[in-house]
């Protein structure tokens, strides 16, 4: 990262649910007015958001982001949660430690990509009295852009019951993710990022997709989506419903063309994509 003269970096652990350590570090800024916490999604870590926390070096914005149990530098065996709750039960408890952090009692946005994000809406449709300023949404997994064959899930469960701690490739390449060819040299010589996935966390995804759309009218707090026009991971349609199902009264959705990828913040329109975002988090400063 290019960071080291506009933030003050810093980085620990945590002790999280069943004792696990998880790892999280921040940013911080000379007269900071807002704070934005990031959620990373399935597969990366929270150093993959370098190229858009280098964008708003001089913005007056403190990140936080932390590693997802199994990721990063995280405990816990790669691509694998005892439940799809273990991540949301962490989430609440970094919250706890946001506040901790958040010294200067700023405004907080909570920012989630793919998984992350789904983990943050189980956390809000669950929490309704967690009221942070505002949430960015990330091509959030709401549902996944082609139909995963029933046979799939059938064999999920069935290994849930008999291999629970089996993981397995996930199917996804890095060219689904980004179409920037210097950005794909880097995750493959990545060797915090992974590839692997459990029937138990997969299980818990479509469970709770199927929860967080049924209860989207509990999402109230300014929303921001942002979303590839036909993302190949996650399903855009989705995206659009969910958006139309929550109740807040401020929300936008964009959605990216230019045979956008996954992950906009790391592909090659992804200064659009950061501008977008600057606009709407400037709306939040203090």
């Amino acid at each position: 990262m290019n960071t080291e003269k506009s933030y003050s970096r810093k980085e620990g652990f945590f002790k999280s649910y069943k004792e696990t350590q998880i790892f999280f570090q921040t940013w911080e800024t000379t007269d900071p007015k807002l704070q934005v916490v990031i959620t990373h999604g399935h597969g990366e870590h929270s150093e993959c958001y370098h190229r858009l926390i280098d964008f708003f070096a001089g913005n007056h914005i403190n990140f936080t982001a932390w590693d997802l149990r199994g990721h990063g530098k995280s405990e816990g065996k790669r691509g694998y949660a005892d439940t799809f709750n273990d991540f949301v039960y962490d989430f609440e408890i970094f919250t706890e430690r946001i506040n901790t952090l958040n010294s200067e009692n700023l405004p907080v946005v909570y920012l989630a990509h793919s998984m992350g994000a789904l983990i943050q809406e189980k956390y809000f449709i669950s929490n309704t009295d967690f009221r942070p300023e505002a949430q960015v949404l990330s091509a959030p997994l709401l549902d996944f852009s082609l139909p995963v064959p029933g046979i799939k899930q059938i064999a999920s469960r069935v290994l849930d019951l008999i291999y629970p701690k089996l993981t397995l490739w996930n199917e996804i390449t890095y060219e689904m993710l980004t179409k920037d060819s210097e950005v794909i040299k880097e995750f493959e010589k990545d060797n915090l990022r992974h590839d692997v996935l459990s029937a138990s966390v997969y299980l818990g995804m479509i469970e709770n997709i199927r929860l967080v759309h049924d209860q989207a009218k509990k999402i109230k707090i300014p929303t921001l989506i942002q979303v590839s026009e036909n993302d190949p991971i996650v399903s855009t349609a989705s995206c659009k419903d969910f958006y139309q199902q929550i109740s807040s009264a401020e929300k936008r959705i964009l959605l990216y063309g230019e045979n956008s990828k996954h992950e906009m913040y790391n592909d090659t329109n992804r200064v659009n994509v950061f501008k977008d975002l600057k606009k709407f988090l400037e709306g939040f400063l203090k």
